[in-house]
């Protein structure tokens, strides 16, 4: 099975005097997840804040080994390096086996509505994320159209059902930075797009 590479993380924080100071710096996250099943495959969260006002006062890790993290609830955050293996890598029940490890079961049937089933990453989260590609390269998905990205690219994902489709036969490292949002769905989206652009009656 392949190793995944460690994350290092840093955090900074105050001392008692209020002087800045290194308060963590781990050789691995703690709140780390390597797949038992899909080689390759895994994820650190390195950081999380929940909704309202952000704590710079307490030492309390918010992202300890051990805790769950599954997709930000409205105005949490979430930053997560993901790995992701070459699509060879995945077993042929993918989307199963992925979505039961990350629990994501209802993210993935709500990606699903015009996906016509390309990709067994599709998913869909009440979210913006702020994607960037560390490592390798990877190809972002959507119900019409994709685009490959490289290291140093980075794109917006603005609650869109999408997949993330590594053709190349190395492992690609992402950074996300996700942001809970109010939730609404495609169809509540596209109606008002629509009525945004219906003229008002004479």
């Amino acid at each position: 099975m392949t190793l995944r590479k460690p994350v290092r993380r840093v955090v900074t924080g105050h001392d008692d005097a209020g002087r800045a100071v290194v308060l963590f710096d781990d050789a691995d996250a703690p709140n780390t997840f390597s797949s038992e099943t899909i080689p390759g495959f895994g994820a650190s969260v390195v950081w999380f804040t929940p909704s309202g006002t952000v704590d710079h006062v307490t030492d309390e890790d918010p992202a300890p080994a051990g805790r769950q993290f599954n997709f930000p609830g409205v105005g949490e955050t979430i930053v997560r390096i993901a790995d992701f293996p070459p699509d060879a890598a995945y077993p042929q029940n993918a989307g199963d086996a992925v979505f039961e490890e990350i629990q994501g079961q209802e993210e993935r049937e709500a990606g699903g509505e015009h996906s016509d089933g390309k990709h067994f990453w599709f998913h869909r989260t009440e979210s913006i994320d702020y994607a960037v590609v560390l490592e390798g390269e990877i190809t972002l998905l959507v119900d019409e159209g994709e685009v490959t990205m490289r290291a140093g690219d980075v794109a917006i994902q603005r609650a869109t059902a999408h997949a993330w489709s590594n053709r190349t036969d190395k492992v690609a490292r992402m950074m996300f930075v996700l942001v809970g949002t109010e939730p609404i769905s495609p169809a509540q989206i596209a109606a008002r797009r629509s009525g945004a652009r219906t003229p008002e009656p004479a």
